[in-house]
């Protein structure tokens, strides 16, 4: 993809009629879409706009993640939030933590002593009662375990739902990414309980580079979606 100049000179925050809103010199940014992107907190906007300021000769958009999730939510996660929700609850009726190795006594034992404060956590916090599975066939959750689950998906408004739908796919795990969202756990223990079985195989047999630089990846990712996060709650207009 060709590095698009930059065309702009000044960085600024500004209200609008619906918000806060970016202007490059005096253009208002908009997203793909071709939306304006109207930001739900003073401290996103600084952040992003510090993002916009920063870009040299050339506009590297990869330099950019939280205007890449804001755009996310403003273009794909408020048209399709029924669809987005849906998504999510499959997730959680499949969740990671329903399937704990049945063959390796020891990263079975590891999967428990990571997973099951979660599996409780749902069970007290949310009043889901997850079925865990020894073994990979799957297994099916109660009609009242996945309507809690939608309950607990639906109360975050759409800037929520994107960083726990981004959460929720880099990890596996809808019960981790409604911990995180409710300030259980943060990005880096996400990342540890939901890939704990890679780690493991890791420690076990040793380090494989392609598959390193794919988790820092996601960690990288997941951090991105925690930040973001509390930026949209770190203060209003």
């Amino acid at each position: 993809m060709t590095a698009r100049k930059r065309f702009y000179k000044t960085v600024t925050v500004s209200d609008d009629a619906a918000g806060l809103v970016i202007r490059l010199d005096d253009r208002v940014v908009r997203s793909p879409a071709g939306a304006s992107a109207t930001l739900p907190s003073r401290a996103l906007a600084e952040a992003v706009a510090s993002e916009w300021d920063s870009q040299g000769d050339e506009i590297d958009a990869t330099s950019m993640p939280l205007f890449s999730l804001a755009v996310t939510v403003l273009d794909r996660v408020t048209p399709q939030r029924r669809a987005i929700i849906d998504e999510l609850v499959a997730y959680g009726g499949n969740d990671l933590l329903c399937y704990q190795d049945a063959d390796d006594p020891e990263l079975g034992a590891r999967q428990a002593q990571g997973w099951t404060p979660w599996i409780d956590w749902a069970r007290i916090s949310l009043g889901v009662e997850l079925v865990v599975a020894a073994g990979v066939m799957p297994v099916s959750q109660s009609v009242d375990s996945l309507a809690a689950l939608a309950r607990a998906v639906t109360a975050h408004d759409d800037w929520e739902l994107g960083m726990l739908y981004r959460a929720t796919t880099l990890g596996g795990s809808l019960v981790l990414g409604l911990a995180m969202l409710r300030d259980e756990i943060d990005s880096g223990a996400l990342f540890e309980a939901a890939f704990l079985d890679e780690l493991w195989q890791a420690e076990k047999w040793g380090r494989d580079r392609e598959a390193e630089n794919r988790r820092a990846g996601i960690r990288a990712e997941l951090d991105h979606a925690h930040r973001f996060l509390g930026l949209v709650r770190g203060g209003g207009r």
